[in-house]
């Protein structure tokens, strides 16, 4: 039996994004039940961050803003924005991972054990022998469902298809319109080239992981009143869930991606937070195998040090105003009212690129576009007592880096 340092269990983005960057430094095999380099998701991201991943040859449209539309206000965020080509994004990660040499295994994970010296993976392929095993499986991970991880768990659920236009039709743009249903759900147009684009609907759903397949009538009845004559290329479909989990790392065990939760007490890691993540993360673990230190708390640490902390607790609430809008009286426009309020800071948020004072400006401006009434009416109690425990803790946070920056001169 060959052995290796690292098994990463799923060859998705972020399997495939971690293989790309531990391949130099470590014996690596990636896992994979279906065929490598397959997703049916949709993906945008930022220029710069793109260049900086070296995926600029997977950048199928550009633009200079993203849409938000609700029915009596408009939203442009202005960046650099870019939709990806999903495929040629696995293609070049699984390029870069088998060139610095990684072992590709097509087959199903079905258990794993662990002794002093390391992790032996069973698969429908055989045994794997690891000093690690990376599980990148997606929500649904057999090893979390196995030692019952899931605290808390929501997705955004979704389901589309991407679809060729006529050529007279409006020009592309990357936007998210409300459907103004009960279900409270969206719709996401993600341009692919001039006539093509990746339509989808998504719904925010709580205590559950999603099933994008029961959104398929729901897509296919918008599609026809909102793009009559459309042709379907390919279905895309997923769950962006996130959540809790008791703990991140087990033993010579450690969860990346949607088996990790992506964020926990977020609104979820989805592509671009595995671009933020994935370096700090594979960073971590390189550490780790240098030092032998594997156990459960060690990678823990690991997977909790990758991630922005600040940054995820703000998310929440994000998410959790995201999922109740359609309780309030002005339901989906308290969003785009906050969006608006932010002006060209908005853009931080959807990038996730948040600190302390850009934090606090951006709760107050929320609960001034969402008053106080509003939000104790259509936000559940727990998450309610979230909020005012963050928004009170963001504002003391951000007094004593004032205070301490007044008082640093006349220590000096």
């Amino acid at each position: 039996m060959e052995a290796y340092d690292v098994v990463i269990v799923g060859a998705g983005p972020a399997g495939l994004s971690l293989a790309a960057e531990l391949a130099g430094h470590a014996r690596v095999m990636v896992l994979e039940r279906a065929a490598f380099g397959h997703t049916g998701a949709t993906w945008y991201s930022y220029a710069d961050r793109v260049r900086d991943h070296g995926l600029d040859d997977a950048v199928a449209f550009r633009t200079d803003r993203l849409v938000f539309v609700s029915p009596n206000h408009r939203h442009e965020m202005k960046d650099d924005c870019v939709v990806l080509d999903h495929g040629r994004v696995l293609d070049i990660w699984l390029e870069r991972a088998t060139a610095a040499g990684a072992t590709l295994v097509r087959g199903d994970y079905q258990t794993h054990r662990v002794d002093r010296h390391g992790v032996t993976v069973s698969s429908s392929a055989g045994e794997h022998r690891a000093r690690l095993l990376v599980d990148c499986t997606g929500p649904f991970s057999p090893i979390v469902a196995a030692h019952d991880l899931i605290v808390r768990k929501d997705a955004w659920v979704l389901a589309g298809a991407r679809v060729r236009l006529p050529a007279d039709s409006a020009p592309p743009e990357i936007g998210y319109y409300p459907l103004c249903d009960a279900a409270n759900t969206y719709l996401g147009v993600h341009p692919f080239s001039v006539t093509e684009r990746n339509v989808y609907v998504f719904q925010g759903q709580s205590n559950t992981l999603g099933d994008p397949e029961s959104l398929r009538p729901l897509f296919e009845a918008t599609l026809a009143e909102r793009y009559p004559g459309a042709e379907t290329l390919a279905p895309i479909g997923g769950s962006i869930a996130s959540g809790v989990l008791k703990r991140y790392g087990l033993d010579r065990v450690v969860f990346f991606g949607a088996a990790g939760m992506m964020n926990p007490e977020a609104i979820g890691m989805g592509f671009n937070e595995i671009l933020r993540q994935v370096r700090g993360f594979a960073a971590g673990l390189r550490s780790a195998l240098a030092s032998d230190r594997l156990g459960a708390r060690q990678l823990h640490r690991v997977a909790m040090d990758a991630r922005d902390r600040e940054a995820m607790y703000f998310q929440r609430i994000i998410g959790a105003f995201s999922l109740h809008f359609v309780k309030s009286e002005a339901k989906w426009d308290g969003g785009v009212k906050w969006l608006n309020a932010l002006g060209p800071e908005s853009r931080q948020w959807m990038r996730n690129e948040l600190d302390l004072d850009w934090i606090r400006r951006a709760t107050l401006a929320l609960h001034g576009a969402v008053p106080l009434r509003e939000s104790v009416r259509m936000i559940p109690p727990r998450d309610l007592v979230f909020i005012g425990g963050q928004l009170a803790r963001f504002l003391a946070l951000t007094a004593a880096r004032k205070v301490r920056a007044r008082l640093r001169p006349e220590v000096a």
